[in-house]
């Protein structure tokens, strides 16, 4: 109750709207070993948010040389918009990952296959001849990433079986109920729309809600806390350069500091 608005101030009900403070804790950058179906849709997340950070670099950078009355250079910096393409476009990964889980026969192989070939041309997309049938490439903003499509296909179902879904909708907690209720509206809707045989699946339910948090975000005055581990050992007083480094990459910082310095007159 001591951070509820309407119950600390006096002239409560009178204000329309409150502002809303809201904190967004997500995952970093993951490259792993192996790298599955999680890694993609993380790293996904994380190239739409380093397209907002550049933008908000760039868009600061402009407003401190506006007030300082200093005429902007041409800035010419990479970003990261061909690999969101790549991603969320509509020959996009997660377009084909979904085609393909239509298909009868549709297999992880089939699908990397069929994205190394449409997107041959595009610099974003990595096909390594020593890859294996499963595993493609993909250059993110912070390094490239090889996944293994290994149960791409199957993480991308949403399989959920209906009759599971009808009875946890007459769940007596209303967590269940209530959010059961809600995925069975959206899924009825959704096959209503496209056929019959269409079904909304993990990826477009992840680019919805990623979509839906980057409108939200928009909106929003957006200031950006990065954190790092000085050394994997965890110790005080000890920096581990390469490490902090690496990780100042992946969180988009040195991205960053590229715009401010191609930016200085």
């Amino acid at each position: 109750e001591a951070t509820c608005a309407e119950k600390n101030y006096d002239d409560a009900q009178n204000v329309v709207e409150y502002g809303r403070i809201g904190l967004l804790d997500i995952f970093g950058f993951e490259s792993f070993q192996v790298n599955r179906f999680e890694q993609f849709c993380i790293n996904y997340a994380n190239e739409k948010l380093q397209s907002k950070y550049n933008l908000d670099i760039f868009s600061s950078v402009q407003e401190e040389y506006d007030y300082e009355g200093i005429t902007m250079p041409d800035v010419a910096f990479s970003d990261n918009s061909e690999v969101v393409n790549l991603i969320e476009g509509r020959m996009g990964l997660v377009s084909m990952l979904n085609e393909e889980c239509l298909r009868p026969h549709g297999n992880d192989a089939s699908f990397v296959s069929k994205a190394k070939k449409v997107n041959q041309d595009i610099e974003a997309m990595v096909a390594n001849p020593l890859h294996s049938p499963t595993q493609f490439a993909v250059r993110h903003y912070a390094s490239e990433v090889i996944y293994d499509a290994t149960f791409f296909v199957q993480k991308n179902n949403d399989a959920v079986p209906q009759d599971l879904v009808d009875c946890a909708s007459m769940s007596t907690n209303s967590l269940v109920s209530n959010n059961m209720k809600e995925a069975a509206e959206l899924k009825a809707t959704v096959s209503k729309s496209r056929g019959k045989s269409s079904k909304l699946s993990v990826s477009s339910k992840f680019r919805s809600q990623l979509t839906s948090l980057m409108s939200n975000i928009s909106t929003t005055k957006t200031r950006y806390i990065r954190c790092i581990k000085p050394n994997p050992d965890k110790l005080p007083l000890k920096v581990n350069l390469s490490s902090s480094l690496e990780q100042l990459r992946c969180a988009g910082v040195v991205a960053a500091v590229r715009i401010s310095r191609a930016s200085y007159p």
